[in-house]
């Protein structure tokens, strides 16, 4: 072992060296002969650029205030845009509020994310790694097409032609944008709600402004509950087809404890008996905030999963402890990646890469879904989970996922560690029913470790050890070595392995484009029964000899449409002679309003007596019809080694109201086309829960099934200090108690006498909330994201005369947490002041152009300018007393006072009566004789 450790490391060093060499090589020149080449302001935005520095200046003394109108309907006549009138920067959030797009702005981590047109096409603007896409298409942006300031992103009226289905047009003179749509736009579904389509704000901008409310973790919080119950009724009975009355429960609970969080987990068998549980403390720190100096990002005990390495441990689940300092969302490009997620009862949940589809759950695992071995191309990666619920429901969960060659800062360092029990969970219950391989190595412990280290700028080094156990009951040690870097425009990995029985591994991967395409390509050697877990349908009962690996991802442009594409192909060698092919292609294209898509899988196994061949393919097609129908089909099929159709699946949802849904569902087994089976469910939401009625009917043996199923949650109420029944989603993700009341004082909080504020609409989601007589709602379904975004609507209020924090508010939710945000509102009046000034004959006239301040008894100041009559309007100012000024600057420059101080008091009842004041001129100050310049003077 030692003669193998010490070729092995001479092997690996001599090949960083040289790699090492040639970085330095490549990096000098070419930054002597272009120094400025990387910060040209004109670079777009392309798959795998550098970063954007938007060099969009937004320029207050350039503000414009332009009419929007959409099918000659005005939606509002106050959008602030900036620069040049006939190209301005267009602040993105409130125009895709105006047009109703599902489009996240997210200033602070400088993207755009959304879902355009009934397809349901995916957009994605990432300025830290430079990429703009829709759907399959990148788009180019330059620099100077995106402004972005803390609470907005902006971009220029033909850059945002350039990414969403509609045209933009500008009328410079007349300061008006009309919106013309390629597809239809989702407001155009609610004709009746545009003409109250205005600012919450009732002023230009305000809108811009976003309130952030954080989330802390405490030391405890009252849990809250997910539960879906489950009872049915029929004729199929036996042992495969369950009990004649199967009952079935699912239970979520999360909370905080000791400033982390817990998400706790059970679910019953069929009748009724708990089957599975699970138990999870975590706390993360996106900035990695944990454990001081250690800057851990996420620190996990209870049912965890190891981190997996480039060879030998994959990602397995157990009771244990795991930390990790590893940027989230981020991965490396040879690595495949798990996701995993809530999956409750009767669910179905689908996958999609970059708008491809990768495959589909509707069997839950322990309560969740699971994609494991997932591949992803260099660059930014779109990665959708969408799951459609029994009563019609459908999210999406959009994470934007950064993979790169691993490579870090010179002198950064990563660390991740995991020691578990192995597909063991924290709570053994007697029957667990789960989907996934139990290998016979369950129970025994697991230890993983990894840590990576910018050695050089262009050099990242990787280390890991790991104690994993193996086929036939012994355990292993295994220590990996490694260098990530890029060589001639490719991330190249480098690696070598061996462990404590004599194996050893070493493997190559290049990655980058080729002819347009994103590739990745990775080859790897094993000797003496080196054991790697990771690769795709790997027999890990049998010895590896190599494999290599090859994944193709780029678009086609077929009858105009740009179709994204991904080919993946492996070939596994073993030692006992037999070689194992696998291929898959996928494709997805989206056409008037529906989204298809289509796949092929091959695999092929030969050698030792054995030749065993199979193609199977696929093919979907998801719609909306006019916002309302919500439409699903697949058909699976065989190509070899024969042809024939398997099954046909489609489901059909229906929303016959704001509250009660139809769905329809039919499955067909092509293969007998006499057995068919025939679902229909009614749905009904209460402010209880949700209830359906489903009955099923197959004919291929005339059976029948009536089940009824309920789900809701239990939140805890943080005021009243008690549960109360709402909507599911309080158990699995997070939710806000929002608290608007009328601020008489200002001070921000609600005292004695201060009443709630009745009728704010919130919308998160694509719900929306309403606060009751007492200015309260729980609002509940935001998920467990990073961030996540809440609109409030004042159109529905009794008093409009009111000034309200920020309508755009940003929390970040997490399982069990209840965030509490205090929305303190102003009562709100109207005055007109005059500014005069008396003529040399005694009479008054209005002076215009004259800046105005009104200073609050808070210190606090409003600012108008007179017109012509030498009026100006203060529009929307809070209740109170407020004395008139002139501004310092102005009067100071053009020596003018007022005559006599004033006053007003705005009420925001009836009619506040117009003030005037007068004003006066001072003489210029005389100037000494060898100065003076003769002038002429007037007023």
């Amino acid at each position: 072992m030692r003669k193998w450790t010490c070729s092995r490391l001479a092997w690996f060093a001599g090949a960083t060296l040289s790699l090492l060499t040639v970085q330095v090589a490549r990096a000098q020149p070419a930054a002597a002969s272009n120094p400025a080449s990387s910060s040209s302001p004109a670079a777009a935005i392309a798959p795998e650029a550098a970063p954007l520095t938007a060099s969009g200046k937004i320029d207050p003394e350039s503000l414009l205030l332009f009419a929007l109108d959409l099918d000659k309907l005005t939606l509002t006549e106050g959008l602030a845009a900036y620069g040049e009138p006939q190209d301005p920067l267009i602040p993105l959030s409130e125009l895709a509020r105006f047009l109703e797009y599902d489009i996240d702005v997210l200033p602070a981590e400088r993207r755009i994310v959304g879902r355009l047109g009934q397809s349901r096409t995916s957009l994605v603007v990432d300025l830290a790694t430079g990429t703009a896409r829709v759907g399959g298409r990148t788009v180019p942006l330059g620099a100077q097409d995106v402004a972005v300031t803390p609470n907005e992103i902006y971009l220029r009226a033909s850059a945002i032609n350039r990414l969403l289905p509609l045209e933009l047009k500008v009328n410079p003179n007349e300061l008006a944008i009309s919106v013309v749509a390629k597809e239809p736009i989702p407001i155009q579904s609610r004709l009746e709600r545009l003409a109250r389509l205005r600012s919450a704000e009732g002023a230009p901008g305000a809108q811009e402004e976003l309130l952030r409310v954080p989330s802390p973790y405490g030391p405890f919080s009252m849990p809250n509950f997910d539960v879906s119950l489950s009872l049915g009724a029929g004729t199929r009975t036996g042992a495969e087809q369950g009990p004649a009355f199967p009952f079935r429960y699912d239970v979520r609970a999360a909370g905080d404890l000791l400033y982390g969080g817990y998400q706790a987990y059970v679910g019953s068998d069929e009748r009724g008996g708990p089957a599975v549980a699970r138990l999870t403390f975590e706390r993360r720190s996106v900035e990695g905030r944990l454990l001081g100096p250690l800057k851990a990002r996420q620190i996990s005990i209870g049912d965890v999963y190891t981190p997996s390495f480039a060879l030998g441990p994959r990602s397995l689940n157990g009771r244990g402890f795991a930390l990790s300092t590893v940027p989230l969302d981020q991965t490396n490009v040879f690595n495949r990646v798990d996701l995993r997620g809530e999956l409750p009862l009767g669910y179905d949940v689908e996958l999609y890469v970059n708008d491809v589809l990768q495959g589909g759950q509707n069997t839950p695992n322990k309560g969740r879904y699971e994609f494991l071995n997932v591949p992803l191309t260099r660059g930014v990666n779109v990665v959708r989970v969408v799951t459609y619920g029994p009563h019609g429901e459908r999210d999406e969960n959009t994470r934007i996922v950064n993979v790169g060659g691993a490579q870090l800062a010179r002198g950064e360092m990563t660390f991740e560690f995991a020691a578990v029990q192995q597909e063991r969970s924290l709570f053994l219950l007697a029957d667990e029913e789960v989907t996934d391989f139990i290998s016979d190595s369950a129970g025994r412990l697991r230890v993983v470790a990894g840590i990576n280290y910018g050695l050089t700028q262009f050099i990242t080094v990787t280390g890991g050890a790991a104690l994993i156990p193996a086929p036939g009951g012994a355990s292993r040690g295994l220590y990996g070595l490694g260098a990530r870097t890029s060589l001639l425009g490719f991330v190249t990995q480098l690696d070598l392995a061996m462990d404590s029985e004599g194996g050893t591994a070493e493997g190559i991967g290049l990655a980058g484009q080729v002819f347009g395409v994103s590739t990745v390509v990775r080859y790897l050697l094993f000797q003496n029964g080196f054991l790697d877990e990771n690769g795709p349908g790997v027999d890990f009962t049998r010895s590896l000899v190599s494999r290599g690996e090859l994944n193709l991802d780029g678009n086609v442009q077929f009858l105009g449409r740009i179709i994204p594409l991904s080919f993946r192909t492996a070939r596994t060698e073993y030692s006992d002679g037999e070689i194992g092919l696998l291929g898959a292609f996928r494709a997805s294209a989206t056409t008037g309003a529906l989204l298809l898509s289509g796949g092929l899988e091959y695999s092929h196994d030969y050698g030792r007596n054995r030749d065993d061949t199979r193609l199977t393919g696929f093919f979907a097609a998801s719609t909306f019809r006019s916002y309302t129908w919500q439409i699903r089909s697949t058909i699976d099929y065989d190509i070899l080694p024969e042809f024939h159709l398997r099954a046909l699946a489609i489901t059909a949802d229906r929303d016959l109201s704001e509250r009660t849904s139809l769905r329809l569902g039919l499955g067909q087994s092509l293969d007998n086309l006499e057995s068919f089976n025939v679902t229909a469910s009614a749905i009904t939401r209460t402010k209880f829960g949700d209830f359906a009625l489903t009955t099923d009917y197959s004919n291929q043996d005339k059976s029948w099934r009536v089940a009824a199923q309920v789900n809701f949650g239990l939140a805890f109420d943080p005021v009243r200090r008690r549960y109360g029944v709402v909507s599911e989603g309080v158990g699995g993700g997070g939710s806000v108690a929002f608290h608007a009341f009328l601020d008489q004082n200002g001070n921000g909080e609600r005292d004695a006498g201060e009443g709630g504020v009745r009728n704010l609409i919130i919308t998160s989601s694509g719900r929306n909330f309403a606060t009751n007589e007492e200015g309260r709602v729980l609002i509940t379904g935001l998920g467990s994201t990073a961030t996540a975004r809440l609109t409030v609507s004042l159109d529905e209020l009794d008093n409009p005369s009111l000034r309200s924090p920020p309508v755009s508010i940003q929390v970040n939710p997490r399982p069990g947490s209840v965030t509490e945000v205090a929305y303190p509102m102003r009562p709100t009046g109207d005055v007109m002041v005059r500014i005069l000034l008396r003529r040399g004959d005694g009479s008054l006239v209005g002076l215009s152009a004259v800046q105005l301040q009104l200073v609050g008894e808070d210190g606090k100041i409003v600012e108008a300018k007179t017109e012509f009559d030498g009026a100006a309007s203060f529009e929307g100012v809070v209740a109170g007393k407020y004395t008139v000024q002139l501004n310092p600057e102005q009067a100071q420059r053009l020596r003018m006072r007022l005559l006599k101080p004033l006053s007003v008091v705005i009420s925001s009842e009836g009619f506040n009566s117009d003030a005037s004041a007068e004003v006066a001129f001072e003489p210029r100050p005389q100037q000494s004789a060898a100065t003076a310049t003769p002038v002429q003077e007037t007023q």
